[in-house]
């Protein structure tokens, strides 16, 4: 667990820029209270839909999410729990959604645990199912 959240701010958010396919750069110029959708996930015979809609009153609230999604994600390839699979992570004002699939139920409830243990995140709501 990061203890100096300062620190990692900045290569966290180039991280988040490469990671997130730019997600930041794509939505650099949404105004208060613009709302935001979140993407598809495929790979042969599974697939991941996420749909949500974030009403944001600041850039620096989505910054905020899109940070806690790159933790998250790197947090979970770091341990390798969906190595193989699809996790889908999308965040709303600190509060991660998981959702796909994993080898077990045992696997889904590491993932919830890993995504709680990041500093910042508010809430889990762990949809994965497994297989």
């Amino acid at each position: 667990m990061r203890n100096n959240r300062k620190g990692t701010a900045v290569p966290a958010l180039a991280l988040a820029l490469l990671i997130g396919g730019g997600l930041l750069a794509s939505n650099a110029r949404s105004e208060p209270g613009a709302s935001d959708s979140s993407n598809t996930v495929a790979r042969e015979n599974d697939s991941v839909n996420v749909k949500a809609e974030h009403h944001y009153n600041s850039p620096a609230e989505r910054a905020n999410d899109d940070l806690l999604i790159t933790e998250v994600k790197s947090a979970l390839a770091d341990d390798g729990v969906g190595d193989g699979y699809l996790i889908a992570v999308d965040c709303d004002h600190g509060k991660i959604r998981l959702s796909g699939v994993v080898k077990s139920s045992r696997d889904a409830k590491h993932a919830g645990d890993i995504a709680a243990a990041a500093e910042g995140v508010t809430g889990v709501n762990d949809q994965l199912t497994w297989r």
